[in-house]
């Protein structure tokens, strides 16, 4: 979708060297989108950036600076940033997919790359585990316009012929994704998270679908899980949009999927599809992922690939970094595995999980970040007493909150679980402390690499500091 701002800016014969809605990255004929958000206003920044001499200022914020440099005030300031950005930063991406959902977006973006790859696709991605170039890096799930555009056109220069990316809600919410339409989208669920920024569930299942009712292409195709509980308000708010969508999951379904056998690790799976029944065959993968990785192969589908190349894979398809990661496994035999789980579904999947493979006591170690969502710390203590036997909380990202109180709104009144604030000391102990068979999840940062307090971000990494007592 061409930027009409971009278009008519150029005819009048400004030169644009790039853009921003970032003052400190401003240079001479740049573009700045002054952006309010939540915690800055770029509009207060205006008067500093006129000095860098840009070719225009565009905001949706009246103001009274006179200035020879155009000030161009639009509807919706972020609309024009992304449309205007993706316009700009020019890219020849034969297929583009985009997941969202509350939990599973990241693992079904790495099983699509892993399954493209080994079909000989060279697949680019988007979203928490970063991408291929360290020179364009981002903390968001959903990076920022500039980033997603820079992106788009390194991974076309180095001739990648699809990518895939996790859609969050903010960045829905936020029209970060605007201008951009893809040839296949999915939701893999929605349930309790981020209502500290969408107020409510509904406001936050209205932010997901705008991904299905916006960005996709003419003849592409929508993929809904029907697993998740709140499937027929999804359903219902989709068809009320006219939006056609197929469905995926263990009820009936477009894709439906079914457990033909368990024997301890090896997993059998059917996958039907327009009554042809497909087999896969697993080996140590968790049930969540299984579903996860099925996801990936029915949106691979989609582009054009048959089942039976898609099925041959299934056996050694990789772990996902820092999702049910097996960190190592003690003399005594038990087992430690690191997750990302940082919603209350999440921590009952990885609990539950764990729980099926476990002959010992399961063991679980986690908090919750400062500066997010309040309403799910103490829901989670109650689902990591009710699925594990032995629960230590600690700091995860507590941010410019006070810790403690984190942690005791995690724990409320219970006397059944143990707080040691220093996450380093909770994990050595919860290590150190293992009986045989036993399994310790560490939940809550999987792959990052840091802990935040206060503005700063400090190295650390669950996997690397766990290793350390096996």
């Amino acid at each position: 979708m061409a930027s009409n701002l971009l278009s008519r800016i150029q005819a009048n014969g400004f030169v644009i060297d790039g853009m921003t809605s970032d003052s400190r990255d401003v240079k001479k004929n740049f573009l700045f989108f002054a952006i309010k958000g939540s915690n800055l206003d770029g509009n207060q920044y205006i008067k500093e950036v006129l000095k860098k001499k840009p070719s225009a200022i565009i905001t949706s914020t009246k103001n009274k600076i006179k200035t020879n440099i155009p000030i161009i005030y639009v509807n919706n300031v972020r609309k024009e940033y992304a449309s205007a950005v993706y316009n700009f930063y020019q890219n020849n991406i034969n297929k583009k997919i985009a997941i969202t959902g509350t939990n599973g977006k990241t693992s079904v973006v790495f099983y699509i790359e892993f399954i493209l790859k080994k079909l000989g696709n060279k697949c680019g991605t988007i979203g928490t585990l970063g991408s291929k170039f360290k020179n364009i890096k981002s903390n968001l799930t959903t990076p920022d316009p500039i980033d997603i555009g820079k992106l788009f056109q390194k991974f076309s220069q180095n001739s990648y012929d699809t990518v895939a990316m996790e859609a969050s809600s903010h960045a829905l919410d936020q029209y970060r994704l605007f201008g951009l339409r893809y040839d296949v989208l999915a939701l893999t669920n929605i349930s309790h998270d981020h209502l500290d920024y969408h107020k409510n569930l509904d406001n936050y299942i209205n932010a997901k679908l705008k991904l299905f009712i916006q960005y996709l292409k003419p003849h592409g195709v929508n993929i809904i899980s029907n697993n998740m509980q709140n499937y027929n308000t999804v359903s219902k708010k989709l068809k009320n949009n006219n939006i056609k969508f197929k469905t995926f999951g263990y009820k009936k379904s477009d894709f439906r999927i079914k457990e033909i056998s368990r024997l301890n690790s090896k997993v059998k799976m059917e996958l039907k599809h327009n009554s042809n029944k497909h087999i896969f065959k697993f080996n140590n993968l968790p049930a969540f992922q299984i579903e996860n990785f099925l996801l990936a192969s029915s949106i691979v589908y989609e582009l054009g690939y048959e089942f039976k190349k898609i099925i041959a894979l299934s056996l050694i398809v990789p772990s996902v970094p820092g999702r049910m990661e097996l960190v190592g496994v003690k003399e005594n035999q038990s087992k430690i595995f690191v997750d990302f789980a940082h919603t209350p579904d999440a921590l009952i999947n990885v609990l539950k999980e764990t729980s099926l493979m476990n002959k010992g006591r399961l063991h679980v170690v986690f908090g919750c970040g400062g500066e997010r969502d309040k309403t799910k710390r103490a829901l989670m203590g109650k689902i990591a007493l009710k699925y594990a036997d032995n629960v230590i909380i600690t700091d995860d990202n507590p941010r410019n909150e006070d810790a403690k109180s984190i942690r005791h709104q995690i724990i409320g009144s219970s006397k059944k679980m143990l707080e040691i604030a220093d996450r380093t000391k909770a994990i050595k102990y919860a290590t150190e402390n293992l009986n045989k068979n036993d399994i310790l999840v560490i939940a809550g940062k999987g792959h990052e690499k840091y802990q935040i307090v206060k503005n700063k971000s400090i190295p650390f990494d669950d996997v690397k500091i766990s290793r350390r007592y096996l």
